[in-house]
């Protein structure tokens, strides 16, 4: 409970998220601890087309991989336009998408949890549109959850993988953390010590007092949806590993949403 209650005062009051700012023509940016806002400068002017001095992967639509001239890291860079009238208030009061996933890049990793490291974000105008950038250190060698598991074929794996995710999700849980679209947002790399799970899209992070079941169960079927069929077994094992001591009933409830909700046809 203290560590959830930590967790909300720090991320709410905007606490813990140390940024030098800049402002130039075009933008505006904050660059975390370590790095220059020129970078963001720079990372931003690439995504825009506006300089060649560096390589731009488009992963999708809203999100690049860009490598500037004569650097050896990579940098993944997400685009938060601006959806509804709401937003601009958000920004107002410094607690739009971005911020939000600014603020839990710097306070997760003081948990124990990984996520990749803020690098800047940059506020500008395209179009007369305002829109939103944030950056961060690119993970290489890294897979999405939902596709290493569904390549598993030795059932004894995909069984031991499917229980450690369910006990990583309920450490996260006590420490107050919640993605509502948790599954595909969570990235697995091999190393020494095993399988590390890495969150990502923070901006859909709610630091939480508690977890209630409503939420259990929407991440149960979203862990069914992604991960394909389950056998009973396997729901059973997700049960326990997730809820800890829980009552019969919980476990029914959750095996229950496990087994029901279909697999996506396509990943």
């Amino acid at each position: 409970m203290m560590a959830q209650a930590r967790l909300c005062a720090r991320f709410y009051l905007g606490l813990g998220a140390p940024c030098v700012r800049a402002s130039y023509p075009d933008c505006r940016v904050r660059a975390a601890v370590g790095y220059a806002p020129e970078l963001v400068r720079t990372l931003l002017a690439l995504r825009r087309g506006e300089s060649g001095a560096g390589e731009v992967q488009e992963v999708n639509f809203r999100c690049h991989i860009i490598t500037p001239a004569g650097s050896e890291k990579r940098f993944f860079l997400k685009d938060f336009p601006r959806g509804h009238v709401l937003h601009d208030a958000e920004r107002l009061l410094r607690c739009s998408r971005v911020d939000r996933a600014w603020r839990a890049a710097h306070l997760l990793p003081r948990m124990g949890i990984l996520t990749p490291a803020p690098v800047g974000a940059a506020f500008a105008l395209v179009d007369g549109e305002p829109m939103e950038y944030l950056a961060t250190e690119w993970l290489p060698d890294a897979a999405p959850y939902h596709l290493r598991i569904r390549g598993l074929r030795d059932r004894g794996d995909r069984a031991r993988m499917l229980q450690e995710f369910a006990q990583r999700l309920r450490y996260w849980h006590d420490c107050g953390v919640y993605l509502r679209d948790l599954v595909t947002n969570v990235l697995t790399r091999e190393s020494a010590n095993g399988i590390e799970y890495w969150l990502t899209d923070l901006d859909q992070l709610h630091p939480i007092k508690r977890i209630t079941r409503r939420r259990v169960l929407h991440q149960m079927r979203q862990l069914a949806r992604w991960t394909g069929p389950l056998t009973e077994w396997e729901a059973d094992a997700i049960a326990m590993a997730c809820l800890g001591k829980p009552s019969e009933r919980a476990v029914e409830a959750v095996t229950q949403a496990l087994l029901t909700t279909p697999p996506a046809e396509s990943v």
